[in-house]
């Protein structure tokens, strides 16, 4: 009731198990002259930021922070306010194609 969203980003997380990765996904898309990138590094991994307090949630299965698995698993979509039907049926049948 107090926005309309712009849907700007779309990103997505590959499950843990999955035998493609993001950057195969990235590779994959840039062969075909798409880009794409990784989700941001987690604040606490970037060199700035390595000398200071971060209180992590970590995921008891890995114990790494929650922050770390998603960097690790997801990737930015392709996104854009001029793409067609057509261009993200493209970019689906590139991804689904990995798998």
């Amino acid at each position: 009731d107090k926005g309309k969203p712009n849907y700007w980003l779309s990103c997505m997380t590959l499950k843990e198990s999955s035998s493609v990765k993001p950057l195969d996904i990235m590779l994959a898309l840039e062969k075909e002259n798409i880009e794409s990138r990784p989700v941001w590094k987690p604040m606490h991994l970037q060199p700035y930021f390595k000398d200071y307090d971060f209180f992590s949630h970590c995921d008891p299965e890995n114990e790494q922070s929650i922050a770390e698995d998603i960097f690790n698993r997801g990737i930015c979509l392709p996104s854009d306010t001029k793409m067609t039907e057509a261009d993200q049926q493209r970019i689906i049948n590139i991804i689904k194609a990995l798998f």
